[in-house]
């Protein structure tokens, strides 16, 4: 009898340590997984890039696209990219459906996320949200900025080694002529005498309103044109090629829509800008809250090569220019 009781209590104990045990492996087992959720099931950091544009030809969308690759093919990362995010309650439910796949790094490409990006990060800290420009305001926060317009300055050297009428314009694709004086500066500073004509189009692909545009401009006598837009710029191309006139392109090279109509390109590589983000990500500090300023160094934006309107005579003085800048040796005033 008593040694019944001995095997009942300790059949009682051995359940009691079973269950204990099976509790202790299930509450590991959700933190290995939650963790593997988290991280990818192949160890991979998951990343969210949401862009308001579309993400192909020549679109500001597709920079968020080759920003894509290069990250999954330079570092440990599973990247999903929501394209024509374009309205405040689409990148909120956008916002949610990342971090309902436990991504921990949520980039918006463009300024345009800052404001809804703000509320995100009060909200779920434990996320770092990052834009393209625009603004930040909690630690979790950062904003990766840029600007090309030291670049610009020898763009308009170019601009204004060809003109013949001189008059030069700038199609924007929203207005900027007080934020980003650089190119204007550039063509006061070499060439005085040249009459400068600026336009913007409120909107990066609107072709139509871009070519209209181009066209008063040629009608009043301008006969280079820097066109800052994205897609639109291939219609601003094709209606310089009509009407022989010169352009100085924008974001990549764009001398292959036609070698002979454009002097140069004032190039936005904008994917080399999620190469550092991912550097800063995976360095012993991680990534810096507040803005991060990047430079040339960082191989954001650069000249393309010169067209053939340009004499060697004429390329050797811009790339004199460029390095006499660089070494300090010459400024450039302001407008004001």
């Amino acid at each position: 009898m008593q040694q019944s009781t001995q095997l009942r209590f300790i059949g009682i104990i051995a359940v009691i340590v079973g269950i204990i045990f099976i509790s202790i492996i299930g509450f590991k087992m959700k933190d290995i997984i939650s963790e593997a959720v988290s991280t990818g099931t192949d160890g991979k950091t998951k990343v969210t890039i949401i862009t308001s544009d579309v993400i192909v030809d020549q679109s500001w969308g597709s920079l968020a696209y080759k920003g894509k690759l290069k990250m999954e093919e330079l570092f440990p990362v599973d990247v999903t990219l929501y394209s024509e995010i374009n309205t405040n309650k689409l990148i909120k439910d956008t916002i949610e459906e990342a971090v309902q796949n436990q991504s921990q790094v949520i980039i918006g490409h463009g300024r345009e996320f800052s404001d809804v990006f703000t509320e995100s990060a009060k909200k779920y800290s434990d996320i770092h949200f990052i834009t393209l420009h625009g603004s930040s305001k909690y630690p979790n926060q950062s904003v990766y900025t840029f600007d090309q317009g030291e670049i610009e300055y020898f763009a308009a050297l170019a601009a204004a080694k060809v003109t013949e009428t001189n008059k030069v314009g700038l199609i924007d694709s929203y207005e900027a002529r007080n934020k980003n004086p650089e190119f204007e500066t550039g063509l006061a500073y070499y060439k005085p005498e040249i009459k400068f004509y600026y336009r913007h189009v409120n909107s990066r692909d609107d072709g139509k309103k871009a070519s209209k545009i181009l066209q008063q401009l040629i009608d009043e006598g301008v006969d280079v044109v820097y066109s800052k837009g994205n897609s639109f710029n291939r219609d601003v191309i094709d209606l310089a090629k009509k009407s022989g006139i010169y352009v100085i392109g924008y974001l990549d090279d764009q001398s292959y829509m036609g070698k002979d109509h454009v002097i140069t390109s004032v190039k936005n590589d904008v994917s080399q800008a999620y190469v550092v983000m991912m550097e800063d990500y995976f360095s012993k500090d991680g990534i810096p809250h507040g803005q991060v300023m990047l430079s040339a160094e960082h191989g954001v934006y650069s000249l393309a090569p010169f067209g053939p309107m340009l004499s060697d005579k004429d390329k050797q003085f811009i790339e004199s220019e460029m390095n006499k800048f660089e070494e300090g040796e010459i400024s450039f005033p302001s407008l004001k």
